[in-house]
């Protein structure tokens, strides 16, 4: 399995990506599937800093696909980096 990761302004920068299934978390249930996705953030440098990590929040609609969350994962943790975002870690 690859985590997709990508080096941003001294970070590490990962995402993962898992579906949500609809009613009761029921992989059987009728109804549209949709994905989530988890970034972690960690120090390219050497540090005692934990790496940290962040549920993906999607403003206007959720992902149809793996690949979509993990690409809204990735600019998250862009916009964490940069200090747009205020984010509460996991």
């Amino acid at each position: 399995m690859t985590i997709p990761t990508i080096e941003y302004r001294g970070y590490d920068l990962r995402a993962y990506s898992h579906q949500e299934f609809p009613l009761h978390r029921d992989p059987y249930a009728k109804g549209v599937r949709r994905f989530s996705s988890v970034g972690r953030i960690d120090s390219i440098h050497p540090s005692n800093v934990k790496p940290r990590r962040y549920g993906t929040v999607f403003a206007e609609t959720d992902s149809a696909n793996a690949t979509d969350a993990i690409d809204l994962a990735m600019q998250y943790g862009k916009d964490i980096v940069e200090g747009k975002v205020q984010a509460k870690e996991l």
